[in-house]
């Protein structure tokens, strides 16, 4: 074989044409679909959460010019609505799935972002034809003030009609906030009367294990509450300045205590991000009393009472 004949047979070689098992990626060098160009850009951006503006971006079309001479450029508003029927073909999808359920539980929390924007998400968990479990997001919306549970048993229920399982609901799991409980009488009302023979309200509602595990923990936590307190004060006003924090490492430094473990705020409905905050703000127990030297505004330093607590309850936690 000649030197040319073999570089030929090693570019035919090299040209690959074959499908992903989901059948979503199709490789062809050859060929420009623009269609599934498009789609597969949408879904990269669904999965990635990129703006949609990226399509715009001049070293995105450089490269997909590189890739493919016959790539066509798309707009923001384009891809948008590419992203919009990707969305409504899963939701077909899943409707597809839910119907085939025999019965399926859902569970749902409300709570405030930073934006002070209140939202609520609605899951529901099911085992589908081929015996596999599935837990799915169906709803994730805002929820205008107030949260009374009259408010949260309408959102639920016009979400399940939107999807038409009102009728397969078998249980509800919620926290142990007394609108939900409200939330939770008004919604056996709305089964009730749709007369599904399944339906049994005694096993309707399913109280979250994890929260009242987490409201036990915080009663046991009481001892050391001045603890939690001033560490979570601390890691507020070192996170609030990075100059603070520069600061810190320096005293850190200058002491030979070792920098590792970063300083964590907690979220107080988790139990285990507490520990963590507390966890690591011990470690610097004594560089927070040098820190204190030299920053005469910083007053939460943790008293070597409160640090001895907390190594009685550490291994508990």
């Amino acid at each position: 074989m000649t030197k040319l004949a073999k570089a030929k047979s090693q570019l035919v070689q090299g040209i690959l044409t074959f499908a992903a098992a989901d059948g979503s990626l199709h490789v062809n060098p050859n060929e420009y679909d623009h269609d599934h160009t498009r789609l597969l850009i949408a879904k990269m951006i669904i999965a990635h959460q990129y703006p949609f503006r990226m399509v715009e971006h001049k070293w995105f079309n450089i490269l997909m010019s590189w890739m493919n001479s016959n790539y066509e450029p798309i707009g923001r508003k384009g891809i948008k609505n590419e992203c919009m029927k990707v969305y409504e073909f899963e939701k077909e999808l899943l409707k597809k799935s839910l119907k085939e359920a025999e019965s399926i539980s859902v569970t749902t929390d409300l709570w405030t972002s930073k934006q002070n924007i209140h939202y609520m998400c609605l899951v529901a968990h099911y085992v589908d034809v081929d015996w596999v479990l599935q837990c799915r997001v169906l709803n994730f919306v805002e929820l205008d003030p107030p949260h009374t549970g009259i408010v949260i048993a309408q959102a639920i229920f016009e979400c399940l009609v939107e999807w038409k399982i009102e009728d397969k609901i078998m249980t509800i799991t919620l926290d142990n906030a007394s609108n939900n409980d409200t939330a939770v009488t008004n919604l056996k009302t709305k089964l009730l009367a749709r007369k599904n023979t399944q339906f049994d309200p005694i096993y309707f509602h399913v109280r979250c294990t994890s929260h009242i595990v987490n409201l036990v923990v915080n009663d046991g936590l009481q001892p050391i509450n001045p603890l939690i307190s001033n560490v979570r004060n601390t890691v507020k006003y070192f996170k609030r300045s990075p100059a603070r924090m520069y600061k810190f490492v320096e005293v850190c430094n200058n002491y030979s205590v070792k920098v590792g473990k970063g300083l964590s705020l907690d979220v107080k409905t988790r139990l285990n991000s507490t520990y963590r905050m507390l966890d690591s703000c011990i470690h610097y127990r004594d560089a927070l009393g040098y820190y204190k030297e030299v920053d005469h505004n910083y007053c939460w330093k943790p008293t070597q009472a409160e640090c001895d607590m907390f190594d009685k309850l550490r291994p508990i936690l």
